[in-house]
């Protein structure tokens, strides 16, 4: 009859072990709020190389005032509390028509990095398009803590 205990004690031990080797992840701030929310999406955003850019104050949104070709909306990036969320800018870089965006599928921080999933959406070969250079990108509100580097990935496959 002793048995079962000690197989207790060895499926705890195990569960224990194994535990302790997974990293942590994040999905939602300690008061239950989303890791991050789109802000805002611009085809035009003035940013010309993809990557991102990271806000952390209004003297960094006031700055994109200079953006050449800039059609982002600034208003609701200026009424952000920075003290507890940051504005990223995910840019899809420079592209030749439009028909290119981009935008905010999830979040997770795991082992200190923030990962922004984001679903970019391209024409379809033979597709109506305007014929004028573009530079999307979206406005992706973050928590301000919890993390120390950032990382944008792709959603595979768009889902």
């Amino acid at each position: 009859m002793r048995l079962i205990p000690r197989m207790m004690t060895g499926v705890a031990v195990l569960a224990g072990v194994l535990g302790t080797g997974c990293a942590m992840s994040q999905t939602e701030t300690s008061s239950g709020a989303p890791l991050a929310r789109q802000i805002a999406q611009s085809a035009n955003c003035g940013l010309t190389a993809p990557g991102h850019v990271h806000l952390e104050s209004r003297a960094d949104v006031d700055r994109l005032e200079a953006l050449p070709g800039r059609s982002l909306p600034l208003a609701p990036l200026r009424e952000i509390r920075f003290d507890s969320e940051h504005v990223i800018l995910a840019a899809l870089g420079q592209k030749p028509t439009g028909g290119y965006s981009i935008t905010l599928a999830g979040s997770v921080i795991e082992d200190e990095v923030l990962e922004l999933k984001v679903k970019i959406q391209e024409p379809e070969p033979g597709m109506m398009v305007t014929q004028a250079l573009t530079t999307p990108c979206a406005a992706i509100g973050v928590t301000a803590s919890g993390w120390t580097d950032i990382r944008i990935t792709p959603v595979e496959n768009n889902r």
